[in-house]
């Protein structure tokens, strides 16, 4: 006898109960740290089964890092938006992404240490939050070899992301503050742009 696969009993979340799901997320993890927290946790506080939680987000970490972006996406520009008609006004927006404001950080001041020595967080951060901003920066390129402005094929598009992470990091590390606007305009108006246009050399 063939057995019929059973009918899925899943209700999608409305979007207000996401986002009150993702925010009870957020505030615990400000209050007990990454570590601490837990799907039971959330799901007492929100009160829903965790089954419910599994369900949409698979894991702790999944759901964490989506409570980040989901909040940092209300507070701050998303890069996909970003069309100022030229190369240079895109990255200076860009640069000015890297270290606007963000409120929605602060319950995740935990997270670093932890993604620091959980490979598995580390990738679903790629996945959830690096991934996506390199597919826009890969559109703000290509639009600029549609507008003329950089060669197709030129090598420093691949590069662009690393000379714009790399000091903002770096900052972080050397001089123990946030990179400042100033020094990711700089940044971009000394190097990167430069370099994406500057002319092949001859033999």
């Amino acid at each position: 006898m063939t057995v019929e696969p059973a009918v899925s009993r899943r209700r999608k979340l409305t979007p207000e109960r996401e986002r009150e799901l993702l925010l009870v997320t957020a505030e615990l993890v400000g209050e007990v740290g990454y570590e601490q927290v837990t799907m039971a946790a959330v799901a007492q506080r929100a009160k829903c089964s965790t089954a419910t939680l599994y369900r949409q987000w698979e894991s702790k970490p999944r759901l964490v890092i989506s409570a980040w972006k989901a909040l940092s996406t209300e507070t701050k520009k998303d890069l996909a938006t970003i069309d100022t008609g030229s190369l240079r006004g895109d990255l200076m927006e860009v640069a000015r992404f890297r270290v606007a404001d963000d409120p929605a950080t602060e319950p995740f001041t935990s997270l670093p240490a932890a993604i620091a020595q959980d490979e598995a967080l580390m990738e679903i951060v790629r996945e959830i939050l690096i991934h996506p901003v390199l597919r826009d920066l890969a559109q703000i390129f290509e639009r600029a070899v549609a507008r003329g402005e950089i060669a197709a094929g030129n090598p420093v598009i691949e590069l662009a992301d690393q000379i714009l992470l790399a000091p903002w990091i770096a900052h972080m590390i050397v001089h123990g503050t946030e990179a400042t606007p100033e020094l990711m305009e700089a940044i971009v108006e000394l190097v990167l742009l430069p370099a994406l246009t500057a002319q092949p050399a001859t033999a």
